[in-house]
């Protein structure tokens, strides 16, 4: 009798897919560029970007709903965006009522320099975007004209003590899919998410 023939099929991971998406102009743009070029290729990840220049979360929420593809392509979306000081509960209680596909929303108050100072040093009671940006360009020796970009230098690096050092001492970061006081931002949870934490 004949033995039978087996083929061994080559095992192929199975990959999930992130949409990181944002409505800032350029700082959030540069950084995230720069953090999807640190996700391993050995996460099961695969990222894909989306900028959404100046639109209102809630829009950019809505058209991905609306989009052939949109969320269907997707196994999760992140959205970054500042509080720019309107309350962001309800665009947060929107991405979670989202079916199917995983939405996430994260807000740095008052913005998103919040995060990029804690890479730094420890943040400060920003009563404004204005303060946490002026605090931005000490630390980093931008000029005002260049202050929305990246340094060359940028500390990647230290992201799990900026993971520490985004809210106040002796505040806690807020969960996943929600707003903190002033100053404090979620973008942990993505990192974490991304194998970076």
């Amino acid at each position: 009798m004949g033995r039978s023939i087996q083929r061994r099929g080559s095992r192929r991971r199975t990959r999930t897919t992130l949409l990181l998406v944002t409505n800032g102009a350029k700082t959030e743009k540069a950084y995230l560029e720069a953090l999807k070029k640190q996700v391993s290729h050995q996460s099961g990840l695969s990222i894909k970007t989306s900028w959404q220049d100046g639109k209102e979360p809630e829009t950019i929420l809505e058209d991905l709903r609306r989009s052939r593809g949109g969320l269907d392509e997707v196994d999760e979306v992140w959205i970054i965006v500042d509080h720019d000081g309107q309350d962001r509960r309800r665009f947060l209680d929107a991405c979670r009522r989202v079916k199917g596909t995983k939405v996430f929303g994260v807000i740095s108050v008052p913005c998103f320099e919040v995060w990029l100072n804690a890479h730094y040093e420890q943040v400060r009671r920003y009563q404004d975007q204005e303060q946490a940006q002026r605090h931005y360009r000490e630390l980093t020796g931008l000029s005002a004209r260049q202050g929305k970009a990246l340094p060359q230098d940028f500390p990647f690096n230290r992201s799990a003590e900026a993971a520490e050092r985004c809210c106040l001492q002796g505040t806690s970061l807020p969960g996943i899919n929600m707003q903190g006081p002033c100053p404090s931002t979620t973008m942990p949870h993505l990192l974490r998410r991304l194998g970076l934490l």
